[in-house]
C-alpha cells in the first residue's frame, strides 16, 4: 500500500477540517496567556496560520515541506504576518521561551518520537503559555486509512494527558466527534478514503476531485459544520473520533493558569 506524501499532493479541506480548526481556534481564543508570537508546527498549507494572522497574531509557520510553506505565502492576505520556516518538530530551531502559544494539529500521531516533539514545543513556550492541538482518538479505530496516512498510533485520553504532563504541561484533554462526526466518518469519509487508497493521485480521479471541490462550497461546508456542532453536547463520550488538547506551561511557581478562562 502506497503511503501519503504530505506536502506533495492535494489535501481535502471540507467541513470536518473546518470544524476541527474551529475548535482549536476557539480554545486559543479562550486562553489567557502572555503576549508573544504564535508557532504553528507542521503547518501544512497554513489554513490555521492564516486564520490566526487574520486575527492579528504574529505567526511562525513551521513545516518540513517547502512546497506547503510556499502555498501559505502565496495565499496569505497582504496585511497578515506569517513567517515560514522549514523545521523539524523534534528539533525546533528556536530559543527556549519564545512563543506565547503553539498549535500542532493532527501531527503527533505521525511522529515516531512524539514525546520529544511535545518536549520541544513545551521548551519554546513562554511560562504560562499554551500548546493547543488535536490527534486522532481510539486505538480500536485504527484502520487501513491510518496506515496509508502514516499514522504511528491513535491516542487514548489518558495517554495524551501523560504525554503533555511529561513535558511539563498542565493538561486538559477533550474527546470530540460523537455521534454526528463519527457517522460522517463511518458512512462517508471512510468510503472516500478507501477509493483514495486505490487511486494513484487525487488529481487523476474525477470522483475524488469532485469530493475535494465540495470543500470549496462555503454554504455546504457551513451547513455540515453546524450539524457537527451538535457533537459538543457529547464531548468526552469515549467513541469520539479525536482528542482536542490544551497544555499550559507551568510558571516558576508551578502554576499553569486555567486552560480556559470563559
Amino acid at each position: 500500500m502506497a503511503k501519503a506524501q504530505w506536502g506533495a499532493e492535494p489535501e481535502f479541506f471540507g467541513p470536518r477540517h473546518a470544524h476541527r480548526e474551529g475548535r482549536i481556534l476557539g480554545a486559543l481564543h479562550r486562553l489567557e496567556v502572555p503576549a508573544g508570537p504564535h508557532l504553528e508546527c507542521a503547518a501544512g498549507v497554513g489554513t490555521l496560520s492564516s486564520a490566526l494572522a487574520a486575527r492579528g497574531r504574529i505567526v511562525v509557520a513551521g513545516d518540513l515541506s517547502l512546497r506547503s510553506l510556499a502555498v501559505i505565502q502565496r495565499k496569505l492576505p497582504s496585511e497578515a504576518t506569517v513567517f515560514s520556516v522549514v523545521c523539524d518538530i523534534t528539533n525546533l530551531p528556536f530559543q527556549q521561551e519564545t512563543f506565547s502559544t503553539a498549535t500542532s494539529a493532527e501531527t503527533l500521531e505521525h511522529i515516531p518520537d512524539d514525546a520529544t516533539a511535545v518536549a520541544e514545543l513545551s521548551r519554546v513556550l513562554l511560562p504560562g503559555g499554551a500548546l493547543v492541538g488535536s490527534v486522532p482518538a481510539g486505538p480500536e479505530q485504527f484502520s487501513d486509512w491510518d496506515i496509508w496516512a502514516d499514522h504511528q498510533r491513535r491516542y487514548t485520553k489518558a495517554v495524551m494527558e501523560e504525554l503533555l504532563e511529561g513535558a511539563g504541561l498542565k493538561a486538559v484533554v477533550t474527546v470530540w466527534g460523537w455521534p454526528i462526526l463519527r457517522l460522517y466518518d463511518d458512512f462517508f469519509l471512510k468510503r472516500v478514503n478507501r477509493r483514495r487508497l486505490n487511486s494513484p493521485s487525487i488529481e487523476d480521479d474525477v470522483s475524488l476531485m469532485r469530493v475535494s471541490n465540495l470543500g470549496n462550497k462555503r454554504i455546504l461546508v457551513r451547513i455540515v459544520q453546524a450539524a457537527f456542532s451538535i457533537d459538543r453536547l457529547f464531548d468526552n463520550v469515549r467513541w469520539g473520533v479525536g482528542l482536542l488538547f490544551v497544555g499550559r506551561k507551568l510558571t516558576e511557581g508551578g502554576h499553569g493558569g486555567p486552560p480556559h478562562t470563559r
